[in-house]
């Protein structure tokens, strides 16, 4: 897999409670994407060879675990279907002070259910517990076992745009340094900001603890990693992941995507940068939040335990701007490097999803970059914002999840790019299982 590209790119265990696994063609699914064809063009041997020689292990997607303001994979790919909106004025931040009043947002979410260690809960903010229960739900769905010692090998890799570090904690600790010491002068922070603050505040903001988190509370002792590469960076982490399964440093691993923007420090950034600007048909992005995380395992090793197979992932990329160019062009790149790295042809892509965090009025340029990427089809690409709210790092996971779980027909190659704010651009190249295979 292309793990890091600039410019240009280079290329059976129990249930959960309250989980129920999705339908993989649920009624009406697909309604929400158009009436996809499937798709030609094959994933290759067995084995696929390496850029610079040797064999690349097969990365089967086995799992998904999914929470969105629509609820659960299957709850929200029934209301796609039936063209429903999960935006509402939200709970969690006062709007007054911003132009936009709706968000998506995961109402009614307990994390109890899903810490073996409820004590951890204190610990924790948002994304790490969003991330923590879709990574439960995504090791029930693959059927993976849990008990001790179970899961003592899994990986965890997961996307994050980063934390809202508390700020109402934060902005009472820094109140008394007027003259802004604390920005240049460590000792000064360390000393007389922090001793402002609780003492396990830097153990909830640090954005590498969703994917600890994940590990302590499932036992997952495998490689354990964060990304964060803004919006890209749960895309960035799926493709992390399956070059982990292609070199053999994992053989199984939870990879996706945990984010929030329903903070007031994103939203204030938001309405700076101009996201919230309408675009000539009155619509804008509109923040919300969630997590997708997919189980990735080597695909001979999911067979072997008579896995099911949802998919496979087949390549990936990433890109940034050159200087001042448009961010265009990195997500072209980003998505030529991923076919490449996938060996597929662009004429292969049956399903394509796009999610950008940008203004609303760059829309269809970026769709027309993505098209062009891509031959000029598919005729439909999947944004979910309008109807889910932009989920930042959790956004491209779950189009993929989605995509994987029947938005897309079975066989069907897929192609799910991510843009940042900064114009970071990571594709995903993925093939829907056909239903023969593996467990049914």
């Amino acid at each position: 897999m292309a793990r890091d590209a600039s410019a240009p790119a280079r290329a059976g265990g129990p249930r959960l409670a309250g989980h129920t696994p999705p339908p993989r063609d649920a009624p009406g699914a697909q309604a929400a994407l158009g009436a996809l064809p499937a798709a030609g063009g094959g994933a290759g041997p067995a084995r696929r060879r390496r850029k610079g020689g040797g064999l690349k292990r097969r990365a089967a997607v086995t799992g998904v675990g999914l929470l969105t303001p629509a609820g659960d994979a299957a709850a929200t790919l029934a209301a796609l279907g039936r063209g429903e909106r999960a935006l509402a004025p939200p709970t969690l931040l006062d709007t007054a002070p911003f132009s936009v009043h709706e968000a998506g947002e995961v109402r009614g979410f307990d994390a109890r259910p899903y810490f073996e260690q409820p004590k951890a809960l204190k610990l924790t903010d948002r994304r790490t517990r969003l991330g923590v229960a879709a990574c439960a739900m995504a090791v029930a769905d693959a059927g993976l076992p849990r008990g001790e010692g179970a899961l003592e090998e899994l990986g965890v890799v997961l996307g994050t745009s980063g934390s809202d570090l508390l700020v109402e904690d934060l902005s009472r600790a820094l109140a008394p340094d007027e003259d802004r010491l604390a920005a240049g002068d460590v000792p000064f922070f360390a000393e007389r900001v922090l001793s402002g603050l609780n003492p396990l505040w830097l153990l909830v903001v640090l954005p590498n603890l969703a994917s600890a988190h994940v590990g302590i509370q499932l036992g997952a002792r495998g490689p354990n990693s964060t990304v964060m590469t803004d919006a890209a960076a749960g895309l960035s982490a799926v493709g992390e992941g399956a070059s982990w399964i292609g070199t053999g440093e994992a053989d199984a691993l939870l990879s996706g995507g945990a984010d929030t923007s329903l903070q007031p420090v994103a939203w204030t950034d938001f309405e700076a940068a101009g996201l919230f600007a309408e675009d000539a048909a009155g619509a804008r992005l509109l923040p919300g939040e969630g997590a997708a995380v997919l189980v990735l395992e080597e695909r001979e090793r999911a067979l072997s335990r008579g896995a099911r197979l949802l998919g496979e992932v087949l390549g990936f990329a990433t890109s940034s701007p050159a200087g001042e160019e448009a961010p265009e062009g990195a997500l072209r790149r980003a998505v030529r490097g991923a076919l490449q790295d996938a060996g597929v042809a662009a004429s292969s892509v049956g399903a394509a999803a796009l999610d950008a965090l940008r203004p609303a009025g760059e829309r269809p340029a970026l769709d027309s970059a993505l098209r062009e990427a891509l031959g000029g089809g598919p005729p439909t690409v999947l944004d979910l914002a309008p109807s889910l709210g932009h989920s930042l790092a959790a956004s491209g996971p779950t189009a993929a999840a989605l995509l994987l779980s029947g938005l897309a027909p079975p066989g069907a190659v897929i192609l799910v790019a991510s843009l940042g704010l900064a114009g970071q651009a990571a594709a995903l190249v993925l093939r829907r299982e056909e239903p023969a295979a593996g467990r049914s």
